[in-house]
């Protein structure tokens, strides 16, 4: 679905990337797992236009989003879940949802996608009138994947969705992001937590000083002694 080649960005003429190149098949869920300051954040930025690509290419099912304006890579299905929420403090959990969907016009689909979000995380449904701002860093992290995926996602890009999060939290929104991967949607998460986040993922890479220093399936990065060592305490 995602094919990235010899991408290089960063901010403000200071590289992050380099050279960096990845893939994201249909379907899968890969997670990008690396220390603070390894430009993983940065990675999702750069696919989502967020910040502007100095050398390489990004191609998403065969169409080149190098050089695209936000919009219009999330209107290709790419919805970026950023890195502390995001969500509107000063709208109510129905606004923030109903805002993930700005670019759609299937209103039929909307409404039964509403639904779904809601089924999916119900604590929400009993927060609907309440102001995004006011509610528990793991609810706000159930509304930033719920209005992510109003947007109906080909391409789910979360970032580090159990920052912040107490631990039992965590694990509600791991099962909820396998649901989402379970029901098609291709995920690439970014995530500190090494070890959640290849118990949960099908492929991943190690991304250090804003190079891939390892890849593979997820189960055999988990097998790897460097890789325990270094990311999982073991």
């Amino acid at each position: 679905m995602l094919e990235i080649h010899n991408l290089s960005s960063g901010y403000d003429n200071i590289p992050v990337l380099k050279s960096l190149s990845l893939k994201i098949d249909t379907g899968n869920l890969t997670a990008v797992i690396g220390p603070n300051g390894a430009g993983k954040s940065t990675l999702l930025r750069t696919i989502s236009g967020l910040l502007s690509v100095s050398d390489g290419s990004i191609m998403m099912d065969g169409i080149d989003i190098t050089k695209l304006r936000p919009d219009e890579i999330v209107g290709l299905g790419i919805i970026h879940v950023p890195e502390g929420r995001m969500i509107l403090s000063r709208l109510t959990v129905r606004e923030n949802l109903i805002m993930g969907s700005f670019q759609r016009k299937d209103n039929f689909q909307i409404n039964k996608d509403f639904d779904k979000v809601l089924s999916m995380f119900p604590i929400l449904g009993d927060r609907l009138t309440q102001l995004g701002g006011t509610l528990s860093g793991g609810e706000q992290q159930m509304l930033a994947i719920g209005r992510g995926l109003m947007a109906k996602p080909k391409l789910l890009m979360l970032d580090e969705p159990s920052l912040g999060i107490a631990p039992i939290v965590v694990e509600q929104i791991f099962n909820m992001i396998k649901q989402i991967q379970n029901e098609g949607v291709t995920i690439l998460m970014v995530e500190q937590n090494a070890a959640k986040a290849l118990n949960a993922a099908s492929s991943a890479y190690v991304l250090e000083l804003g190079e891939i220093k390892a890849s593979g399936s997820a189960k055999s990065l988990l097998l790897d002694d460097g890789i325990k060592k270094t990311y999982l305490g073991l």
